[in-house]
């Protein structure tokens, strides 16, 4: 009997892991059946024209509520508070922060802090454009 529960709770645990998608075509399909997706960046494997934004950022991970899903590209994005955006240290801020999916297999990130007052922007927007398998991991559960 303790064989039985062992067996089954290993089974249990193996459906439990998340399936990692390799490109577009297979995010897209999971995307439009309803499936749950999510987003690892690996800052450090993505590229960006400013290099000093992989020293300060490692990794990120992020599961959409929402995906806009169009021939070429699925879009989806959030806005979160922070008091800890280094491009205005201590000062209350919203984070606007795009992904983009395209069917060149990368994924594009696009960042925008805005005051957290008037939502008008307090520095430049920044991007990084991360290859799915490589900067960029998307996985379904």
């Amino acid at each position: 009997m303790k064989k039985l529960i062992l067996v089954a709770a290993l089974l249990s645990a193996a459906n439990s892991f998340a399936d990692e998608l390799h490109n577009f075509d297979e995010i897209k399909a999971a995307v439009i059946t309803g499936k749950t997706i999510h987003i690892a960046i690996d800052f450090s494997k993505c590229s960006t024209p400013n290099k000093d934004l992989t020293q300060s950022m490692i990794v990120g991970v992020f599961t959409p509520n929402a995906i806009a899903v169009v021939a070429d590209y699925m879009a989806t994005s959030l806005t979160h508070f922070t008091l800890n955006n280094p491009q205005a240290p201590g000062k209350p801020i919203y984070e606007f922060v795009r992904y983009t999916i395209t069917n060149k297999n990368y994924v594009n990130l696009t960042t925008q802090a805005l005051d957290a007052v008037n939502y008008t922007p307090v520095a430049d927007s920044f991007s990084f454009n991360c290859e799915i398998e490589s900067g960029a991991k998307i996985y379904t559960s």
